[in-house]
């Protein structure tokens, strides 16, 4: 999947974290400023990368609205009936012109988070979510890395298919800073285990029901 990011010159800094967060969800993302060769027709590379990407994405603050190249690159976003628009603000402005009606999401310029990102993507592919998201939760460093984690997905797993639960019950038990940590162990894996647990390889079901059995007993 790959983004479009839309910004003012002033507000490059804040592009490039939400860029980062789309980075480790593995959505590549395209930024004008860094992303053209000096040499380069950077106009028709605009055109060119607006025409490919599958997110727009416009940082919206009083900046945005003074670029007529923001306000043309917005304008050309709008007309793609198969790209899903993703408007953040970093300061209550609101989209504008042809996209006035798709809800803007506040975020913090210095601390963007995935809470800010994960609607918009699940509305343009909730698969790829889950399947990004489990690889983030298989990455877990610690407990409460883990819960974390592992709270982003819950909203989207009604829509995984079976192979996607099954995944995401093979990564937690493989990374004991899942299957351990206490939210994981006690509250969010026991459902996925009682309706999914029976496509499990043996081994692994075994492994993942003695370590939440340890939770009940607690």
């Amino acid at each position: 999947m790959h983004a479009f990011m839309s910004y003012q010159t002033d507000d490059r800094a804040i592009a490039a974290r939400v860029s980062s967060l789309l980075g480790k969800l593995a959505i590549t993302s395209f930024m004008a400023h860094e992303d053209i060769d000096v040499s380069a027709e950077w106009r028709a590379e605009i055109l060119r990368q607006l025409s490919l990407a599958d997110l727009f994405i416009p940082i919206l603050s009083a900046n945005y609205y003074s670029s007529i190249w923001c306000k043309q690159e917005s304008g050309i976003a709008a007309f793609r009936n198969d790209m899903t628009i993703i408007p953040l603000s970093t300061d209550g402005a609101i989209p504008q012109g042809f996209f006035n009606h798709i809800q803007s999401t506040k975020i913090d310029p210095g601390a963007p988070a995935y809470e800010n990102l994960l609607p918009g993507l699940a509305k343009h592919d909730v698969s790829f979510l889950i399947d990004a998201l489990t690889d983030i939760i298989s990455k877990s460093g610690n407990y409460r890395t883990a819960e974390s984690n592992f709270q982003m997905i819950l909203p989207y797993i009604k829509h995984a298919r079976d192979k996607q639960v099954v995944e995401l019950l093979r990564v937690s038990t493989k990374n004991d800073q899942v299957c351990n940590a206490g939210l994981c162990a006690q509250v969010y894996l026991p459902p996925l285990l009682a309706s999914h647990g029976h496509l499990l390889d043996a081994a692994t079901k075994k492994q993942l029901s003695d370590t939440l059995d340890r939770y009940k007993a607690k």
